[in-house]
């Protein structure tokens, strides 16, 4: 048994839980949820224009609002924070995700504005 006993042999309670595992909610946290939040509401807007609502490209700025505020949680938790609550490559796919939403935000704000994305 690897479980330490005390004076009374009865042994004490060990916490199994990971190093990358942590209660509470960091601002990398938050900032990757912000991220996963505009990814869902980007796509939606996206099949609901694609379904010929083109009016739905009016709402982009929704996701590209929830991609920077979350690209900076996750740069400000990531790199000031002393424990985020994170291992690293968690928080390397907040950052990739904020910056797929920021993308394809501006896609979809394109769309709505009629720029042309490609040469003609």
């Amino acid at each position: 048994m690897s479980e330490s006993t005390g004076a009374s042999g009865h042994g004490s309670t060990s916490d199994y839980r990971g190093p990358g595992i942590s209660r509470g909610s960091s601002i990398a946290k938050i900032g990757g949820a912000l991220g996963v939040a505009g990814t869902f509401i980007g796509f939606a807007l996206f099949v609901a224009g694609c379904a010929g609502y083109g009016a739905a490209f009016a709402l982009a700025l929704i996701p590209l609002i929830l991609g920077v505020v979350g690209l900076v949680l996750t740069v400000v938790g990531g790199f000031f924070s002393k424990d985020i609550g994170l291992e690293d490559p968690q928080v390397v796919s907040c950052y990739a995700i904020n910056i797929a939403v920021i993308a394809g935000a501006m896609l979809e704000f394109a769309i709505y504005k009629g720029w042309p994305i490609f040469y003609r």
